[in-house]
C-alpha cells in the first residue's frame, strides 16, 4: 500500500492515475491526522511525502520512531537545506520534484 502526503491537489492526482493504471492501491493520508497514526494503520506501506509541506519533517521523524514505513520523499531542486534535513528526519529517499515524477511508475510498483 502507498500512503500519499501530498496536498496539491494537480500533483496528488498524477500519483492517484498512475496508481490506478499500475493496479496499486493507493490511500491519501487524512490533512491533520498523525501521520505515524495512518502509517500504523497499514503496516509495511510506503510513503508518498511532499517535503515542503509544513510540519512534514516532524512527521518523518515520528514514523522514523516508530519504525512503520518506507519514506519517500520530494522537495523542489533549490532545498539543499530540506534535503539534509529530511535526511536527518528519516526520510528513505529523498528526490527532486523531476526525478519524483520520472520515477513515479517505479517508485509505485515497489511499494
Amino acid at each position: 500500500m502507498v500512503i500519499v502526503a501530498v496536498r496539491d491537489l494537480v500533483f496528488r492526482s498524477r500519483i492517484e492515475a498512475a496508481a490506478g493504471r499500475l493496479g496499486v492501491t493507493v490511500r491519501v493520508a487524512p490533512r491533520g491526522a498523525p501521520l505515524a497514526e495512518v502509517v500504523r494503520e497499514a503496516p509495511g506501506a510506503t510513503v508518498l511525502a511532499d517535503l515542503g509541506e509544513p510540519g512534514m519533517l516532524d512527521e518523518i521523524g515520528a514514523i522514523e520512531r516508530a519504525g512503520g514505513a518506507r519514506v519517500v520523499g520530494f522537495l523542489g531542486h533549490l532545498r539543499q537545506d530540506l534535503m539534509e534535513a529530511a535526511a536527518a528526519a528519516g526520510a528513505d529517499e529523498i528526490l527532486t520534484r523531476g526525478q519524483f515524477v520520472a520515477r513515479l511508475d517505479d517508485l509505485l510498483r515497489r511499494a
